[in-house]
């Protein structure tokens, strides 16, 4: 690489002075193009997108590891560096569309998981002083998106539904993947060594592990489900056309993302029904259930109220539409959840039910 330098000093001794922020700027451009272009999980276009940055990832990976065991570079050697801004806008677009994806789950978990995980990656970039360290730490993010990426794409492509089990074939599927790719670097890169091999399995299971506790105890978002739509209604009606005439009370101008209003005014002893739109990709078919909880001033917990469930089928891009009424509403806090049947929580609305024998301002629109 003497001839690039002996060429473009100016520009190589620029990339040398600011090759971190320059990686950094390679990640953030890889993060903002996909967030742009994310489109539906099921979507072919998008999933080859991204199954060539993991296929992409693997290969620079394995590429930048030979080059660092074998001593082949120079410690600013611009041909690495390059490689390693191509890899960290793969990771960066890996990391945006998969927030896209999670994040239309309904709730702040699957946004927050990416967002620190771009963090996370920014961090290690100014950080990590040594390319050995770089290189194990890439290893770890490449196999974190790996498995949010089979989190997807398994129940997406080959089961065409959600549940426990899917989950844990789809982790296991995500290992698969991730022991070839090890085999390749024990084969090409390690030669034999074992304490490379025992630190990146420590990495991917430690991943492995919280990821699993993190589905069992409800954080993770059920992708590839999202919620479309969801509110109180004081009343649903069937049209002979399609869809719903739906009559409700309006939440004020500014409130505009909610799509009823936050207050619930009803005469003694009457209910309200919660309507919810749950986009699914094609093909796939989950039971989908209605949780109505009131909250107990006393105890300071929710209880559950109601709990009702109804089947969706996949495909429509404004989600499947369904609905459960819940009678003889208190005056209080409550709220509807939207989830899987594992409890996991796509999304919700809250209101209060205030008690009146006045009666409140309707509107009605068609759902």
């Amino acid at each position: 690489m003497h001839w690039l330098k002996e060429h473009f000093p100016r520009a190589i001794a620029f990339w040398e002075r600011y090759e971190r922020h320059i990686s950094a700027a390679g990640l953030a451009t890889g993060f903002i193009f996909d967030l742009i272009i994310a489109d539906r999980p099921d979507s072919i276009p998008n999933n080859l997108l991204l199954l060539s940055y993991i296929l992409l990832s693997g290969v620079l990976i394995v590429v930048l590891n030979v080059r660092a065991t074998r001593k082949l570079e120079e410690e600013h050697s611009p041909e690495p560096l390059f490689l390693l801004l191509i890899l960290q806008f793969c990771f960066g677009g890996l990391a945006s569309n998969l927030l896209v994806l999670y994040g239309r789950s309904g709730t702040l978990a699957g946004s927050a998981l990416f967002l620190g995980l771009l963090a996370v990656m920014l961090v290690g970039n100014e950080f990590l002083k040594t390319r050995y360290e770089q290189l194990r730490f890439n290893i770890g993010v490449y196999y974190l998106l790996l498995l949010t990426y089979c989190l997807i794409a398994v129940p997406v492509f080959l089961f065409h539904t959600i549940g426990t089990w899917v989950f844990i074939l789809s982790g296991l599927m995500s290992l698969v993947i991730f022991a070839v790719f090890l085999g390749v670097l024990f084969a090409v890169v390690f030669r034999g060594r074992e304490r490379p091999l025992r630190e990146i399995s420590v990495i991917v299971g430690s991943i492995f592990i919280v990821f699993n506790l993190l589905y069992f105890l409800n954080i993770i978002p059920p992708v590839p489900l999202s919620l479309k739509n969801v509110g109180i209604y004081h009343s649903l009606l069937k049209q002979s056309e399609g869809g719903y005439l739906a009559i409700f009370e309006r939440p004020p101008w500014y409130v505009f993302w909610r799509d009823t209003s936050g207050t619930y005014t009803l005469p003694a002893g009457n209910g309200a029904f919660c309507y919810s739109s749950v986009f699914a990709p094609t093909n796939l078919e989950a039971p989908i259930f209605h949780r109505w909880e009131k909250y107990n001033e006393e105890n300071k917990k929710w209880e559950t109220q109601s709990h009702i469930s109804f089947s969706i089928s996949g495909g429509r891009d404004e989600g499947y539409r369904g609905f459960s009424q819940k009678g003889s509403l208190t005056s209080g806090t409550w709220r509807c959840n939207v989830e899987t049947a594992s409890g996991a929580l796509i999304g919700r609305i809250s209101f209060t039910v205030i008690e009146s024998k006045i009666p409140p301002v309707l509107s009605t629109k068609k759902l």
